[in-house]
């Protein structure tokens, strides 16, 4: 009887996970390029009353008594599946229509470290004329070098804090800049020519449920999520999505599924408690029978 009390309280606390689960996909159904988690649960270890038995000649056999201690969490998985892509109309606002994600770097970090990937691609240019996300972080990519004979990036090759200006080469001002499904940003100068400044580099990784989530729309890089490539690599090539200026990908949280897991949530809570309060029940007459 005591099994059954301690069975319901593990119901219970794996239902207030899935709850929590829920509340956070909710909480987030309007942030931009959110993925959604999912709870999966499992059962504990369970008691052998009887083991199995092989049938012989003249015995038969049995297939055992187990009886189950509870349930727990198993794993709380993030779902990259696509999200909508929203128009905005701000040219620095970038989507990624595929898999993969912008590779951006914290600039106080020491060298080589502080780097994050993120598909939230609300982007704007700073005062010092780099491309950063809304948390300051510089976007990674390839510089050209010599605006006056560009430089084509070749995979692989080190990614660095993007700028969006003429170099000294260039005698010009800007005017405008624009971004292609390619990553490739290409400046118009007042003279009226049009030079390619830097490229935008994306990444992916063969277990994109292994990334860490760190919170502001960021993750962090583990072992498990195995990433694919090495320095800049170029978006719309080897399975990673294209970018599309001009949009904003959002949460692909479905409103339908979270509030059917949040009333799988609470009547799972419900059926629990009542186990609960039922084998405090039955415990009650084992007392009273003694009087």
């Amino acid at each position: 009887m005591i099994q059954s009390l301690f069975s319901g309280i593990s119901g219970l606390k794996t239902h207030q996970q899935l709850l929590s689960v829920v509340s956070n996909n909710l909480a987030n159904v309007n942030t931009v390029a959110h993925k959604a988690s999912r709870a999966l649960f499992q059962d504990t270890l369970s008691q052998v009353v009887q083991p199995p038995t092989q049938s012989g000649p003249l015995v038969a056999g049995t297939n055992g008594i187990q009886i189950g201690l509870g349930v727990g969490l198993s794993s709380v998985t993030n779902l990259f599946t696509q999200g909508s892509l929203q128009s905005t109309g701000v040219n620095t606002d970038l989507a990624i229509e595929g898999s993969g994600f912008f590779v951006v770097r914290d600039p106080t970090a020491p060298a080589g470290g502080g780097v994050y990937y993120t598909r939230a691609g609300a982007f704007w240019v700073d005062a010092n004329n780099y491309l950063v996300d809304s948390n300051g972080y510089r976007i990674q990519g390839f510089q050209t070098p010599d605006q006056s004979a560009p430089t084509v990036p070749a995979a692989g090759d080190p990614v660095q804090d993007l700028v969006i200006a003429p170099d000294a080469t260039q005698t010009g001002n800007m005017v405008s800049f624009s971004i292609e499904s390619s990553g490739r940003i290409l400046m118009q100068l007042d003279d009226g020519s049009v030079i390619p400044v830097a490229y935008i580099a994306m990444n992916n990784f063969t277990n994109e449920e292994g990334l860490l989530k760190v919170g502001r729309n960021l993750y962090q890089e583990t072992p498990a999520a195995n990433r694919l490539f090495t320095g800049y690599h170029q978006p719309a090539t080897d399975g990673i999505g294209a970018i599309r200026a001009g949009f904003l990908e959002m949460s692909n949280v479905d409103l339908g599924t979270e509030f059917t897991d949040m009333i799988r949530a609470q009547r799972g809570l419900q059926a629990n408690s009542r186990t609960i309060t039922t084998s405090d029940e039955v415990l009650q007459e084992l007392i009273n029978l003694k009087r």
